[in-house]
Order: C-alpha cells, then structure tokens, then sequence
C-alpha cells in the first residue's frame, strides 16, 4: 500500500511485470521489483499519462511530446509519428489523447480519431465518435466512446476481441457486438482477457479463463476461451454495483458499493490475498468466482484508490494532512 499527501492528486501510477512507474508533475520515478534500483526522470512538461509493457514505459507530456524509456538500457528517446502519412497540407495531424501498452501492441488516439498501432495508422474514427478510455491486452485493445460503445481490435485466438469467433487478429477497431444495447461505463484488459462495467453497475468478462480471473463459477467456463461477454454474479450478494474494473494478466479486480453505499474490494483469479500477508510469494489459480479483497489499510482512509498491476493489486491511501 502507498501513502500520499492529501495535495498529490495528478499522480500516474503503473505496476509492470519487472518495473513499475509514479509520474507526477514533471518527474517520473521508476522502481525495478526485484531490486533496490531506483531512478528518477526530469522532463521538461508535466507528465499527462503513462502506457507500460514488459519493455518500455511511454511518457504523454503536456507539451504534445511522447517519450519512450526502455528501463533496462536506460534509454529515452522521442517518439516522432504523427502526420507521416499525411499526403495533404490541409490536413490536421491532431495531438495524443489516450495511450495503451500491450506485449505486442501500442496504441496512441489523437484528437481527430486517428488510432495509432505506434507508428503505422490504423484507422481514423467517424468525427461523431468521441473516445473516453483505452486499454491493451498483451495482443489486443479495447476502446470505450463517452456514448458507452466498446471497440476492439488486435490478437483474438484466445476470445479476448469478445465478437464470438476465434480469429488470428483483427486489424480494424469493431464494435463489440456482445454488448450491443448495454451502455458502459468502464472497460479493462490484461494478459487474454477483457472486462466491461454498465452504467447499471453490471459486469461482463470475456476472453481466457485460465486462472479463474473472469470470475465466472459455472464449470463450463474453466479452464475455457469465453469469446462473448458474460454476466458476472457475485455469490450471495445480489445488491454489490460495481463502478470501477481493473485487469491483470491473471485477475480482474473491481471496485462495487453495497446497498450502504460503502466501498468494498472484490477479485476474480490468483490468490493475491497471501501476497498482503506473505504466506505465500507464488500466485495460484482459483476458479471460485469473485470474493471479497480486504487491502492492507489500518484505520479509517479519506480516501482510498485501488488499481491493479500485471500481477498485483495497489491500494493508495491519500492522508488528510
């Protein structure tokens, strides 16, 4: 657990699988996992958002600049692709809006719908549609309209694109037809998998069921590929309203409130639960639906914000001095 000022709000924190990443303001701290390395980043603008794989962290600064550092050769360099394929002075080249790291994939969308696969344009999105959150698998993304739609595209052998077909890969954003007439609010993905939150506080998993992470307790579904998205149900609370999903490669994590309208913490997959109080350092499969995750917090929090890593779960507790 991590404890910050009450002031520190414009903070990006990102957990990798050898790394991990705390952008704020102009710095950006990095931390290898397995070490006691510790290293720190000057830039020149605020650092707007952060996007990591197992390789390289990519830094979005206020200025429009995009930054890629490799932590291992301790590298950084620009990434300059915006407008290359432009073959009209009239046309507008845009700026990042929205970044996504996967294993095989790195998306950027700019703020005239072009949606990158860092450096080759992809595709351009109709001007109407207007792009809320973008998230990466290890093959693939998922992209969320402030209308509610969820797009995917990218690597689908494993039924992570949620469209019913195992495919190879798609290279064109689709809309997801499994949540046609579900309004969402929230999306996640890591690893195989997807998820989906509707603003009527439902969720939806789809993708590789490998080690339990979506949380689906029929035993068709172990062990299984699920290629179309299905309804979560949380065993024996019927009234949880889940807000907030988060992935990692192998458990999904979601933020819900009960009928009290306290925050509660549940997970799906690996038993992250020994890793709080070190029983166990190795991650185990658990096929048993989503159960409740109670954080390493002692005392009453103002404010607690919860996220998920490649293979963790991080609770930041803000404190009121």
């Amino acid at each position: 657990m991590m404890h910050l000022s009450k002031g520190l709000s414009a903070m990006q924190i990102r957990f990798g699988s050898l790394y991990s990443f705390i952008g704020h303001e102009k710095t950006l701290y990095i931390f290898c996992i397995f070490t006691e390395q510790r290293k720190t980043i000057t830039f020149e603008a605020d650092i707007v958002s952060l996007a990591i794989n197992s390789k390289h962290c990519l830094v979005l600064l206020a200025n429009g600049q995009l930054q890629k550092y490799d932590p291992l050769e301790e590298r950084l360099s620009c990434l300059n692709f915006l407008g290359i394929e432009l073959d009209s002075i009239k046309a507008t080249k845009g700026s990042i809006t929205h970044l996504a790291c996967g294993e095989c994939i790195t998306v950027a969308c700019t703020s005239t719908n072009a949606i990158y696969n860092i450096p080759n344009l992809t595709t351009t999105l109709p001007k109407h549609v207007r792009i809320r959150k973008v998230v990466a698998g290890f093959e693939h993304c998922l992209l969320l309209t402030t209308n509610g739609d969820v797009y995917s595209w990218g690597g689908g052998l494993r039924g992570q694109l949620g469209n019913g077909e195992i495919v190879a890969v798609n290279d064109r954003p689709c809309v997801v037809n499994g949540l046609a007439g579900v309004k969402v609010i929230d999306i996640a993905a890591d690893g195989w998998h997807s998820a989906a939150v509707s603003a009527f506080g439902d969720l939806y998993t789809w993708g590789w069921n490998n080690q339990g992470q979506l949380g689906l307790q029929d035993p068709q579904h172990r062990e299984r590929v699920v290629s179309l998205p299905q309804l979560v149900s949380f065993s024996g609370e019927e009234d949880l309203m889940v807000e907030k999903v988060h992935c990692g490669i192998g458990h999904t994590v979601v933020e819900v409130v009960g009928v009290d309208r306290k925050k509660q913490v549940w997970c799906a997959g690996w038993n992250l639960e020994t890793r709080f109080t070190y029983s166990q350092t190795s991650l185990s499969a658990n096929f048993g639906g989503f159960r409740k995750l109670d954080g390493p917090v002692q005392g009453e929090a103002e404010q607690l914000e919860v996220g998920a890593g490649s293979y963790q779960v991080y609770f930041l507790q803000r404190d009121q001095n």
